[in-house]
């Protein structure tokens, strides 16, 4: 009997293709239930839908996200129970076994997203745990507007403008030359592919990556600045300690040491969990281009064998497939720049990453601060 991991492997490409055909009908689900919840769509995000919910027609046709609440504490905040609590995630990270073996997944991205899942502790314990859930929502929200964009406007816009104007022409509403309602209906079909694609589409996805941008940009400053109190706090916390409290000495200096150490290795976490959903958003456009260039050839050859056994003759024939060659051709064009046009407001530079954030300078100082303390008062000692 046939799997059922491997029976959604046959069917992925047939389930791809129809996808975008069911989505209105679970939008409007989705949007009834959200209407009767006073609610926008999105659990993650409840509280944001409500003070600010979608708006115009690039909402209605593309779905957009408002920008998440950040949930990760400011550095003032920052106490020694906070420390130990980072110790207790940063413990599960460093006992955590890395998979030699990991399982046979179809695609390589599921088994580096199951190794982030359990570094960063995928439960509600974690406290990177809405990050997760926020990136994968951006991530899918990113993945559904490019397949609609592609395998269900793209060819609506050609198959509707096309096929009405055989249906016109051949009803004898024109008494013109065969090729002139074609060529006018190409024209026209990619004229509306660009608007669709270049207002409503590129708005919506260009808003999502700002709002997910500034929430990045946030989340990682503020890691960024509890590492440098972390830090501060662990190479300055034996001023306030004396001899018989030697033992509040070591559960301090340990706790803020590892938790600034922890501070580092989230954001090196959440950077590879980026790089993860960006890279599905990046293949996944590709294959979602491909598969609409392919869906409109299917579809126009399709029609053409129709239109052939109902006795076309070969210059209409010829003139409605110049036509629709045309189009799939400027549409292939003006859609194959969606990647580069989404990421473009990207300002990854500007985020507080793990390569600027210097782990290994600090522990260096850190140590060599100490080691010369112990000489310091060592050689003291031996003089008095």
């Amino acid at each position: 009997m046939i799997s059922k991991k491997l029976l959604n492997i046959l069917t992925w490409p047939f389930r791809v293709l129809f996808k975008p055909f069911k989505r209105p009908a679970r939008a409007a689900g989705r949007a009834a239930a959200g209407a009767a919840a006073g609610l926008g769509p999105g659990d993650i995000l409840q509280d944001e839908y409500r003070e600010e919910p979608p708006r115009g027609i690039e909402a209605a046709m593309f779905r957009q996200l408002p920008r998440p609440r950040l949930t990760e504490k400011s550095a003032s905040e920052l106490t020694l129970e906070q420390a130990r609590g980072y110790v207790e995630q940063a413990e599960r990270f460093y006992d955590f076994e890395f998979p030699l073996f990991p399982r046979g997944d179809f695609f390589y991205e599921e088994i580096e997203k199951d190794f982030l899942l359990k570094a960063l502790g995928h439960d509600e314990e974690s406290i990177d745990q809405r990050f997760i859930d926020v990136t994968n929502l951006f991530r899918r929200t990113l993945n559904d507007n490019t397949r609609g964009l592609m395998l269900f406007w793209t060819p609506l816009i050609g198959a509707l403008l096309l096929g009405g104007a055989a249906f016109a022409l051949h009803s004898g509403a024109f008494a013109v030359e065969p090729w002139a309602p074609y060529a006018g209906a190409s024209a026209l079909a990619a004229f509306l592919a660009f608007l669709v694609y270049s207002w409503p589409y590129k708005v919506v996805q260009q808003r999502n990556l700002l709002n997910l941008d500034n929430y990045v940009t946030s989340k990682f400053a503020r890691i960024n600045n509890n590492f440098q109190v972390a830090k501060r706090k662990a190479l300055n916390v034996e001023r306030d300690k004396r001899i018989p409290e030697r033992e509040e000495l070591m559960d301090e200096a340990g706790a803020w040491t590892l938790s600034y150490h922890w501070f580092a290795m989230r954001l090196f976490l959440c950077e590879s969990m980026l790089r993860n959903k960006f890279y599905q958003v990046r293949r996944n456009t590709a294959l979602y281009w491909a598969g609409g260039i392919l869906l409109m050839v299917l579809v126009g050859a399709a029609a053409l064998v129709a239109l052939s056994k109902m006795g076309l003759d070969r210059t209409t024939l010829g003139a409605i497939a110049a036509a629709f060659g045309v189009y799939v051709v400027v549409a292939g064009a003006v859609t194959a720049r969606a990647t580069s046009t989404m990421f473009n407001v990207v300002q990854s530079n500007e985020w507080s990453r793990f390569s600027m954030i210097n782990l290994d300078r600090t522990i260096r100082d850190h140590v060599a601060e100490d080691k010369l303390q112990i000489v310091t008062f060592r050689d003291r000692n031996r003089m008095e």
